[in-house]
């Protein structure tokens, strides 16, 4: 994994109507911190992007989940063969 792939992504909460965006990096939780009476699954729905090759991609999960791009960048690589 490479350490240039950052997540961004929404959260929404359909038993109250509530949702926010949010940015993080690869391999963090994603977590709302939503705490609602309402009882009820918190969604995600994200994408990652590479600022290293420009790839990306999107996920869907459940709030408090470890996103994973499974993105290995062979942009340094490719930097060094040229060289």
């Amino acid at each position: 994994m490479s350490a240039e792939v950052a997540w961004g992504g929404t959260w929404e909460h359909a038993a109250c109507g509530a949702s926010r965006g949010a940015l993080w990096d690869d391999v963090d939780t994603a977590s709302s911190g939503h705490d609602c009476v309402r009882g009820g699954a918190v969604d995600w729905g994200a994408e990652w992007h590479c600022h290293g090759c420009g790839a990306s991609g999107d996920d869907q999960f459940d709030d408090d989940t470890t996103a994973y791009s499974d993105h290995e960048c062979a942009d340094g690589e490719d930097r060094e063969a040229a060289a």
